[in-house]
């Protein structure tokens, strides 16, 4: 079980006096992870290479950090690429798709909005056919074989974890039907590879692409899964070999990832993902009530510890400066990017909390019980104006 006071004293730069809900998009860097990249920095001032005593240390420690990272998910040295992004991740898993004119591409529709604004210019390009499936809804299963009915279903995109509701994909379900139809399968990580243990073979997945800033390690990584079925197409892009070649470039950002994957793994990922459950219900529960709508899975097993939720009489982002400047609880608001949100509500924005590792009950409870305190001004001031109307 984990221990946040203890852990908190791995995070210094989380101030006393403000408690940090925003932890979905980046998280911060413990001591421990800071500590091996000084470590890094002090002993090598060369890239990896064989030039002299420094670049071959560097390389060492390279390979060393390489070799846990393909430990930790599971896979052979030629299955991991190491690239800048998710965005150039998937470039290279479309160059790598034969896509013809009046294929179908399939996407979950809990994709963020810039992935799926990708694959609608890159589908439209080839004159094919995007199409959006709810793999949220209760009855998912039938939507996907409807989808697959009567058309050349090319490949199809799959975000693990939500990142407005944090609701978890079924994958195990979704991913034997596609499959089955000989559907490639690409899976969106970047939510669950930081609270989720992935051995991405065993996921079945033909490519998986997520990014090293939502993995208590610095940005600027992004890490791109190819199934052995699919590795030599890859490896024929255009662009395969530029990355490959920039590879070593980031080669702190690799130690980076390691040392960050050693400090997740020693907390323990089942850990992790039942903390930040626990601490989102503690918020449901003590928020919820008349006026308050909250948007997550109805079931707790396929929740973390991202939710969204919008108040009937308060703007989101009045919400979030009312929290910070009143109660020092630092929250997101917005529509994340995120296309089921915006669905869900009208195109309302929505204040997102995403607690983590290092935060308490008790601060949950606090968070919880600000929401409800703000949530019954409001109803309060809005029966008040209608009795005046009234009278």
């Amino acid at each position: 079980m984990l221990d946040p006071y203890k852990i908190r004293e791995d995070f210094p730069s989380i101030a006393e006096d403000y408690i940090f809900m925003n932890n979905a998009d980046s998280t911060g860097i413990p001591v421990p992870v800071l500590e091996k990249i000084l470590a890094y920095y002090n002993e090598v001032k060369s890239r990896p290479g064989f030039e002299n005593t420094s670049s071959y240390r560097a390389l060492e420690i390279y390979e060393e950090a390489r070799g846990r990272i393909f430990e930790h998910f599971g896979v052979v040295e030629d299955s991991i690429v190491f690239t800048s992004s998710n965005l150039q991740s998937l470039l290279l898993i479309l160059q790598s798709i034969d896509f013809k004119k009046n294929e179908v591409f399939l996407i979950s529709s809990n994709a963020q909005g810039g992935v799926m604004s990708l694959l609608k210019e890159y589908v439209e390009t080839v004159r094919g056919r995007l199409e959006v499936v709810d793999f949220e809804e209760e009855g998912f299963e039938e939507k996907l074989k409807g989808a697959l009915v009567g058309k050349s279903v090319k490949a199809a995109l799959l975000n693990h974890v939500s990142g407005a509701t944090g609701t978890i994909l079924q994958i195990d379900k979704v991913i034997p039907v596609l499959k089955e139809k000989g559907v490639m399968t690409i899976l969106d990580a970047s939510y669950s590879a930081q609270r989720i243990r992935l051995t991405l073979p065993k996921t079945g997945v033909d490519y998986a692409f997520f990014k090293s800033g939502n993995m208590f390690s610095i940005e600027g990584l992004g890490i791109l899964y190819v199934s052995e079925e699919r590795r030599n197409r890859v490896e024929s892009t255009p662009g395969f070999f530029v990355v490959k070649q920039a590879e070593k470039e980031n080669c702190i950002g690799v130690v980076a990832l390691a040392a960050a994957l050693e400090y997740l793994n020693r907390l323990g990922f089942e850990d992790i993902l039942n903390h930040e459950r626990n601490l989102a219900e503690e918020i449901v529960n003590a928020a919820a009530g008349e006026g308050v709508t909250f948007y997550q899975s109805a079931l707790k097993e396929l929740r973390t510890g991202i939710l969204s939720l919008v108040l009937d009489q308060v703007p989101s982002s009045l919400l979030q400066t009312i929290l910070e400047d009143q109660f020092h609880i630092l929250a997101e608001s917005g529509s994340f990017d995120s296309p089921i949100i915006l669905n869900k509500t009208g195109g309302r924005e929505v204040l997102r909390l995403s607690p983590t590792v290092f935060n308490t009950v008790e601060e949950a409870k606090i968070v919880g019980e600000r929401i409800a305190e703000i949530r019954e001004s409001y109803v309060r001031k809005t029966i008040e104006k209608q009795a005046l109307k009234e009278t």
